[in-house]
């Protein structure tokens, strides 16, 4: 058995102390274990928690369990604020439904860290909804690089700018601020979120072409449900 670090994606109790865990770690990427937790570790760690633990493959079916978990950093704030709440569960469907078992990205898992650190120690509402989504476009090779010309849209298909008529399928176009903000954002400049001519709608709109774009990159269909409720926390 070796050790491993990871965090922890997905909790599901299948039957009675049967677990199935799903873990990003740095060296194996996203893997699906099974735990059989014992009544005094089912509290052990929850989502997002990063854990300590080994695997151990099963060589009848090639399954894999884990083994003494041990939390090493765990969420406190996040667990309690509804907004924090509500960000961690919008993380999780995006990842868990962008990824495969399988999956390495040692970057994205870095980014994932660092975000959900981020999320639990701030002390004021900061758009890491839009920060993780840049993140996740350059982890994933698929962020667009603005260009120095005028643009007069963006293909959420083929992730190109461009000037004059604009090409068939799904596009980011001037009208509501779209292309500002995108331009924006991708450049790491979120105080244009807040800029007085930018309204919540605008705010909600460019948040779902940005999940848009980057499910339409990784050939998948978003069935993505936690934006209602992040809208109403954040407002947006």
């Amino acid at each position: 058995m070796r050790e491993l670090i990871g965090i922890v994606l997905q909790k599901k109790r299948i039957r009675d102390r049967l677990i199935l865990v799903k873990i990003f770690s740095e060296s194996q990427g996203l893997k699906t274990y099974w735990w059989s937790a014992g009544s005094k570790s089912m509290q052990t760690f929850d989502l997002f928690d990063t854990i300590r633990f080994q695997s151990k493959e099963e060589q009848k079916d090639n399954a894999q369990w884990l083994k003494t978990p041990q939390t090493t950093k765990v969420l406190l704030s996040a667990r309690i604020h509804p907004v924090k709440s509500a960000t961690l569960l919008f993380f999780q469907e995006i990842l868990l439904h962008l990824l495969t078992d399988g999956y390495q990205n040692p970057p994205l898992f870095y980014l994932v860290q660092q975000i959900i650190q981020d999320i639990d120690e701030t002390q004021h509402e900061q758009p890491l909804h839009y920060v993780f989504l840049v993140g996740l476009m350059k982890a994933l090779g698929c962020c667009p690089i603005v260009p120095k010309e005028h643009a007069d849209w963006f293909n959420i298909n083929d992730g190109q700018f461009g000037q004059n008529h604009f090409p068939p399928g799904k596009n980011i176009l001037p009208e509501n601020n779209q292309l500002f903000l995108f331009q924006q954002l991708i450049q790491g400049n979120w105080e244009s979120l807040y800029q007085p001519n930018v309204s919540a709608h605008q705010r909600r709109e460019i948040l779902k072409q940005m999940v848009d774009y980057l499910f339409i990159k990784s050939d998948k269909v978003s069935p993505i449900k936690s934006l209602e409720i992040f809208y109403e926390l954040f407002h947006l």
